[in-house]
């Protein structure tokens, strides 16, 4: 093969003087410009991969992320902090008894509800004061104060309830048999006058007095009890819950106390079979052993698509 000019140049020079250290310098260029030019072509084969690697994660996040399922978003469908000063938030968008009215407000026995002033609000200037006192009357010694509302559980087969209590002293219901209901489903036959209790959050005592939340299902007469929270005494707490109203056994009602979830019970049935739903925040038993009894409620709400915020 021909040596090509430069190479003939190179291989006709003179070994001695001057010529060697062109050579010298020729080659040491040469080395110099490949060196750089391979570490040139490694900068540009690494920046490609790391842009390929960058995009090919990015692809792998954003798939993994669209096959998580998707939270719904939360729709306040109603609520009641009773800052109006009275308890009318609870019968909206109709006042009390009025034929559009989306809930109301019932008293029974020895028992009342009002709004309190700004030293026992969860928020704002006011809460709803519940009061019984089921031992004044021999009479009627089941008492009870019940704010209900029927709109949206009627409307919507799936909800989220929420509610804060505020228990000033610990009490101990002591009724034959037993119980203290403070929050509640109810369900009425197409027609019928009067509704039916489904499930109930009743209030109970622990070996050591402590009060704590049990759910009750009135129609089989079982109790779910829980160990994993106790009512505090003087403070705040909320309660959550969710409700699937269901006229076979895929109803299902989830419990949280302060974020915690204390009961989840599936697979029941919620409501009459030709019944609707409806809910209600109450102070209702049959026996206290202190004779009455005060809680105090506040900020109530029902969401869909899921928990309140």
């Amino acid at each position: 093969m021909s040596p090509t000019p430069s190479q003939k140049d190179m291989s006709d020079a003179d070994p001695s003087g001057p010529s060697i250290s062109l050579k010298a310098f020729s080659v040491f260029l040469s080395l110099v410009l490949l060196t750089l030019g391979f570490g040139f072509r490694n900068r540009i084969v690494k920046g490609f991969r790391e842009g390929n690697s960058l995009k090919e994660t990015r692809t792998c996040l954003f798939g993994s992320a669209s096959l998580a399922p998707r939270r719904s978003e939360t729709t306040v469908l109603w609520s009641a902090d009773m800052e109006t000063g009275d308890l009318s938030q609870w019968t909206l968008p109709d006042v009390a008894d009025g034929p559009n009215s989306g809930g109301g407000v019932f008293n029974s026995g020895v028992a009342t509800a009002r709004v309190d002033t700004v030293t026992l609000a969860h928020g704002g200037l006011y809460s709803a004061k519940l009061f019984v006192d089921p031992n004044e009357n021999s009479e009627l010694a089941t008492s009870g104060t019940r704010l209900f509302r029927w709109r949206e559980p009627q409307e919507n087969p799936e909800l989220y309830y929420s509610v804060w209590y505020y228990f000033p002293r610990r009490y101990h219901p002591n009724g034959s048999p037993s119980w203290w209901n403070v929050f509640q489903w109810k369900s009425k036959h197409t027609g019928a006058s009067l509704s039916d209790p489904f499930f109930s959050l009743n209030v109970g005592n622990r070996g050591d007095g402590s009060m704590f939340f049990y759910l009750y299902d009135q129609n089989a007469k079982h109790t779910y009890a829980q160990t994993g929270k106790d009512i505090p005494e003087g403070r705040w707490l909320r309660i959550e819950a969710f409700y699937r109203c269901a006229a076979d056994e895929s109803g299902r009602i989830t419990f949280w106390q302060d974020r915690t979830r204390i009961v989840d019970v599936s697979d029941v049935q919620t409501r009459h079979g030709d019944g609707d739903c409806q809910w209600s925040v109450n102070n209702y038993t049959d026996g206290l052993e202190s004779g009455s009894a005060t809680i105090y409620v506040d900020d109530a709400a029902i969401c869909s698509g899921d928990r309140c915020p």
